[in-house]
């Protein structure tokens, strides 16, 4: 599908709509309806799509419609003032809460052109510090405290080993969330580097977001995340992975801690469905809020 943007004949990516209209609680089988009938009307202008797309959704849920208009109205607000701050969405939580499957949703949703994912940067930073230099980098979170610790002596050694982590990993992450936010661009951030609370300052469009399953749910999608993931880094061994989470509730239980302090939303994953609805949610709330302080 092409339509004219400014004058100018552009291929338009349908699956940026198809994103939208997700976000705002549209059933999949309507989206892909709404979608279907656009590319049969081949529409020639952004502004006959949308016309297109709100006829649609008046025949829907009201607040599907001004969930829609909203987002349409952040896009104009965006377009016409450098002032109007780019959507930052930051997934938290410890290994296998669900938070990197809801990235890749967001991602979509939010047409993102920007993807951070701390476990990349912990990659990136494995290239240029050696395992002698940081060896509690080497390995994964609810491990590093056999390699260093950090932060306050009465936390608990696997929270203490935690910190030691991010340490290395939270500053240039957050440097790149400052720099990604000054260029203007859309990014979603997934991982467990990034404490809650520690980014919501770098502007009034930052959602901070834990995903939180229940324990009995996080210790399952734990012990199987080999078996779903094929991660080789993860062992295979049941008993052995039964200790681990321990440890890695241990950091999720501290997450939780300080999210609540911080007073960032917390989603209970009880399936992908109703997390994404809730996030959807908070993302529209977030939006109005942005609108309204710079209208």
């Amino acid at each position: 599908m092409r339509i004219k943007i400014q004058d100018q004949e552009i291929p338009f990516p349908l699956t940026t709509l198809q994103g939208r209209l997700l976000l705002c609680g549209l059933s999949e089988i309507t989206t892909a309806q709404i979608i279907s009938d656009l590319k049969v009307s081949q529409t020639s202008t952004e502004e006959k799509m949308i016309k297109s797309v709100i006829a649609a959704l008046k025949c829907e849920s009201p607040e599907i419609l001004k969930n829609y208009e909203t987002l349409n109205s952040y896009d104009q607000l965006h377009e016409s003032t450098d002032k109007s701050p780019p959507f930052i969405l930051a997934l938290q939580g410890a290994s296998a809460t669900g938070k990197s499957m809801l990235a890749i949703d967001f991602v979509h949703y939010l047409s993102a052109t920007r993807f951070i994912s701390t476990d990349t940067v912990r990659q990136v930073l494995r290239g240029i510090y050696t395992r002698e230099e940081y060896p509690e980098l080497y390995c994964h979170t609810y491990q590093a405290y056999i390699h260093r610790q950090a932060g306050d002596q009465n936390l608990d050694p696997v929270i203490r080993g935690y910190k030691a982590q991010c340490e290395i990993i939270g500053p240039p992450v957050t440097e790149m969330v400052k720099l990604i936010y000054s260029e203007g661009a859309s990014t979603i951030i997934e991982g467990v580097h990034l404490e809650p609370g520690s980014i919501g300052h770098i502007g009034i469009s930052v959602l901070e977001v834990l995903i939180n399953p229940s324990e009995d749910t996080h210790k399952s999608m734990f012990i199987t995340k080999h078996a779903v993931g094929k991660l080789r880094t993860v062992s295979k061994n049941a008993s052995t992975r039964e200790e681990e989470f321990l440890s890695t509730r241990k950091i999720q239980e501290y997450m939780i801690s300080k999210a609540r302090k911080s007073e960032v939303p917390i989603i209970e994953l009880k399936s992908y469905d109703t997390a994404r609805s809730e996030i959807s949610n908070l993302i529209i709330s977030k939006i109005e809020e942005i609108i309204e302080a710079h209208t």
